[in-house]
């Protein structure tokens, strides 16, 4: 059984990149302040020096989130590595302007299965919301393990198909929603902060909700005003 995972692989630009990006229209380009460092508990490597943005440019961030001049934001680039399960998937997909994935494919791969599983069971809404769910269901402990019961089956079928020579585009159509699947996620600052303030919404899945968190935990300290710009009206 596994957790939904985000793991940091690369990324390009810095909030000075959105800065500049802005600046070239009047052709001007900033640079970082330098200054005495102000932690207290840096350690032997620290050179004793910061680099932080200029209070204007700061600013400029702040009105370019404000006012939706969003172009500049889309100019840093960050890649991650994501492990969800298919309908997580499937929902970070739908995010497709500014992104590009290059997902695992069961075709070519015969390893077994990793399995999603909820900690708890919820309920359906009540009223006339037609998505989203309630509170934890009443039977969630029993739903969790004939959930349980019919992944592990449902893998160790897909194993035996695959054993006996069934070819693996066609075994893994008995794998179950719940199965995890792994992706590189390669999309713009602009685009992730899109995704985030849309899935961490708190009507969103609560699954992808996880999700968009764990991307917020990366990109947050890579483009720390940016990301506070972008992201600060966040349910």
């Amino acid at each position: 059984m596994a957790d939904i995972s985000v793991e940091y692989i690369d990324h390009m630009g810095t909030d000075l990149s959105v800065v500049n990006a802005a600046r070239v229209s009047f052709d001007k380009k900033s640079v970082m302040e330098i200054g005495p460092c102000e932690h207290d508990d840096c350690g032997p490597e620290c050179s004793g020096i910061r680099k932080r943005l200029k209070e204007a440019d700061r600013k400029l961030i702040a009105y370019l989130a404000k006012h939706n001049h969003e172009m500049p934001f889309a100019h840093p680039h960050i890649t991650v590595r994501v492990k969800a399960p298919v309908p997580i998937a499937r929902q970070a997909y739908k995010s497709k302007i500014g992104f590009v994935e290059s997902e695992e494919s069961r075709r070519y791969i015969k390893t077994t299965p990793e399995v999603y599983v909820p900690d708890v069971f919820r309920a359906a809404p009540e009223g006339s919301i037609k998505q989203g769910s309630g509170k934890r269901h009443y039977a969630s402990d029993l739903w969790q393990e004939a959930y349980q019961k019919a992944c592990i089956d449902a893998v160790t079928l897909y194993e035996n198909m695959i054993a006996d020579g069934v070819c693996p585009e066609q075994a893994r159509f008995v794998l179950p929603q719940g199965a995890m699947v792994n992706w590189v996620w390669t999309g713009s600052l602009l685009a992730f902060a899109r995704f985030y303030k849309l899935r961490s919404d708190s009507h969103a899945q609560q699954e992808v909700q996880v999700l968009a968190r764990k991307i917020g935990f990366i990109l947050g300290p890579l483009f720390p005003v940016s990301w506070e710009a972008l992201t600060q009206n966040v349910n």
